[in-house]
């Protein structure tokens, strides 16, 4: 449960595992960043496209303004990098898919089997700056990770939880939001249990106006007939 108001100290948090992204930064100073920490770029096409199903931003794909890039990186929980078998092999897809593999007996398990822990960080470059990220891991976020994952986000200002219904007048929401920055520049929106979205408000109200404009057009088509 998030505190109504996030007054949100991280100085004395040392974890340098969850120091990934930032909205409104460019992809050069992200990706510089991630690969001094042992991240790694997910380059396959295919292991992308599997890692994005079910990715509530893909359904305003089309409406992305351009020039734009979705790009994905992993992050291991204990600051080692990946090998590149690990990456082909099933122990990435068993740590990210949407639902998690049927159990085994514990028999059954061995050294080899064992998942790749660690988080996968998925970026919407706009114009080349992070105006999207949505943070993945491959187990449950604690409420230490959430705060510590705002808290990189907080800027001069502080997070407070919202519901679309409690938006100011004239605002809207495409993607859903849970919590706001108090400066109304960033929201964020909890995915499940592993998941947690921050996004540019901008971004969100760019994406609502667009579609429902197209809602509109398609409306008299749907309904014809009738």
């Amino acid at each position: 449960m998030f505190h109504k108001i996030l007054l949100l100290s991280i100085c004395c948090y040392h974890s340098s595992n969850l120091s990934i992204g930032r909205i409104g930064e460019t992809r050069g100073k992200l990706e510089n960043r991630l690969l001094k920490s042992n991240g790694i770029v997910l380059s396959h096409t295919e292991i992308n496209h599997e890692r994005q199903t079910g990715m509530p931003y893909l359904a305003f794909e089309e409406f992305f303004p351009k020039p734009y890039q979705v790009r994905l990186y992993f992050k291991s929980s204990d600051g080692s990098r990946p090998k590149l078998s690990e990456l082909e092999s099933s122990k990435l897809s068993q740590a990210f898919d949407r639902n998690p593999p049927p159990k085994k007996p514990l028999k059954t398990l061995s050294k080899s089997k064992k998942r790749l822990e660690g988080w996968e960080l998925h970026v919407l470059f706009i114009k080349g700056l992070s105006a999207l990220e949505v943070y993945k891991k491959s187990n449950a976020i604690t409420e230490s990770e959430i705060e510590y994952l705002l808290g990189l986000q907080k800027g001069q200002s502080f997070w407070s939880e919202i519901s679309e219904d409690e938006l100011p007048e004239g605002k809207f929401s495409a993607l859903g939001i849970d919590l706001i920055r108090d400066d109304g520049i960033l929201r964020a929106k909890k995915l499940g249990k592993r998941a947690l979205m921050i996004f540019s408000s901008q971004t969100d109200e760019f994406f609502y106006h667009f579609q429902f404009k197209e809602q509109k057009e398609m409306a008299p088509e749907s309904i014809r007939g009738f």
